[in-house]
């Protein structure tokens, strides 16, 4: 009997479903497609109301919406091209481009790209406005640029963000609001236009300890390019929930520059004997030997690299004819009054003396100055070491460099430039304008 039953049931659930099944199968389906609906409308809606993600970030240094950190404009926009971390030349806004006579350089425009207020990037609104540069319209995606004098780093110049109206980019990150007291950029506001509702407030800090204080107070939860993670006698890398990034900044550069036009730095054997006796580590950074980081496709290792040698040294101070007898006087800022100290200490074992002077800026007069400079993107140095540039604080003259010089700057093959700038490398570092100290160390630091 209780079998009897169960056949039945059995026959009665599969009479059912025979019946039903298309009800079943679409109510089913429906109810996934609801489901999931639901669970996209609380994530993509509601979840970005009620949990607003606001990242805020620091920075130290002052900066005007020119002179931003390049990684932030970065975000916001980018250029015709893009260079890498090594210096080679990629497509940006541009899917393609052509060099004619190095003076004539036609691009074409990718399709589809539109500023963050909707408008489309065409030929009509890159605008670069270029100094001594004719700019010719070729049609809606082709846009020609006709230089007086032949430029090669000309390329990696029109990878300068581009911008429409109220800094309208074309990056992942829209700007939203800037903050700025007298001319100068306190904060920036950037929404991510690929994620709702999630923002990027950009806080900008005169010093290095503002910038730490800011970051221990709670009041930005991330920092960038912290030259140390301590304040005070405190180190931030060791607190619970913190986060520490270091790296190598390879596009900033510390130098001793030497004045050569000084009675005692002109002379080149004492100039050889100060660069031989630095350290071959420091502390603060990667040592660097040359005026390109290695990173570069351009790099070249000149035969004085990595020549740290104190009895060489010495052997050079003892072949000059008037020895040194006052102090060398070291100028440099309060930032770098510790390297410069450094650097005293590593001149005394040749017998060198001297004194350390600090300053607020470059000085107009000097005989040795320990300071930070800002590579280019491009190999192009023509600015810091041409004898008639203005930039060449050392007031470093040689025909040969400037001739290098030149040259690098007005031949566009990639092969050749290399050549060039592996003999530029070569012929300045053994003349020893200045001692390539090191490429520094930063910090990022970020509470979890």
């Amino acid at each position: 009997m209780a079998s009897l039953k169960r056949r039945y049931y059995v026959w009665l659930i599969k009479a059912y479903f025979k019946k039903m099944s298309r009800t079943i199968i679409s109510s089913l389906v429906l109810g996934i497609l609801v489901f999931f609906a639901i669970v996209g409308l609380l994530n993509y809606y509601f979840r970005p109301l009620i949990f607003k993600t606001t990242e805020n970030v620091g920075y130290a240094g002052s900066y005007t919406l020119a002179t931003l950190p390049p990684e932030i404009l970065d975000e916001v926009s980018y250029g015709l091209t893009k260079v890498t971390a090594d210096g080679q030349i990629t497509a940006g806004a541009a899917e393609g481009w052509t060099v004619q006579d190095e003076k004539t350089y036609t691009f074409k425009l990718k399709h589809g790209i539109k500023f963050h207020n909707g408008q489309e990037l065409t030929s009509k609104n890159v605008n670069f406005n270029f100094e001594n540069v004719t700019e010719k319209v070729i049609d809606k995606y082709t846009i020609q640029y006709i230089l007086a004098n032949p430029y090669s780093p000309f390329l990696s110049t029109v990878a300068r963000p581009i911008f429409g109206k109220k800094l309208a980019g074309i990056g992942n990150y829209k700007v939203e609001n800037v903050d700025i007291n007298g001319g100068f950029v306190r904060s920036i506001t950037l929404s991510n236009t690929k994620v709702k509702n999630q923002k990027k407030k950009i806080y900008f800090y005169p010093t290095q300890r503002a910038l730490k204080v800011a970051f221990m107070l709670g009041e930005v939860t991330k920092i960038y390019g912290a030259i140390t993670p301590t304040v005070d006698n405190v180190d931030l890398s060791k607190w619970k929930k913190v986060k520490t990034e270091d790296y190598t900044n390879y596009t900033g550069l510390v130098a001793i520059f030497y004045n050569n036009n000084d009675s005692v730095l002109n002379n080149k054997k004492i100039r050889q004997a100060l660069n031989y006796s630095l350290p071959e580590k420091v502390s603060v950074g990667e040592r660097a030997f040359g005026p390109i980081p290695p990173n570069s496709i351009f790099f070249s290792q000149p035969p004085t690299y990595k020549i740290t040698d104190i009895e060489l040294a010495k052997t050079l101070l003892s072949s000059v004819k008037d020895p040194i007898k006052d102090p060398i006087e070291i100028s440099t800022t309060d930032e770098y009054q510790r390297v410069a100290q450094n650097v005293q200490k590593a001149w005394e074992q040749i017998g060198i003396k001297t004194k350390i002077k600090i300053v607020q800026d470059v000085p107009s007069d000097f005989q040795i100055f320990i300071y930070r400079i800002k590579l280019p993107q491009d190999p192009d140095q023509y600015v810091l070491w041409h004898s008639d540039q203005r930039n060449n604080i050392t007031h470093y003259k040689n025909l040969r460099i400037d001739k290098l010089l030149e040259d690098g700057r007005s031949i566009s093959d990639l092969e050749k430039r290399k050549k060039i700038y592996a003999d530029f490398q070569k012929y300045l570092t053994d003349d020893a304008p200045a001692s390539f100290y090191y490429f520094p160390k930063e910090f990022n630091l970020s509470k979890s």
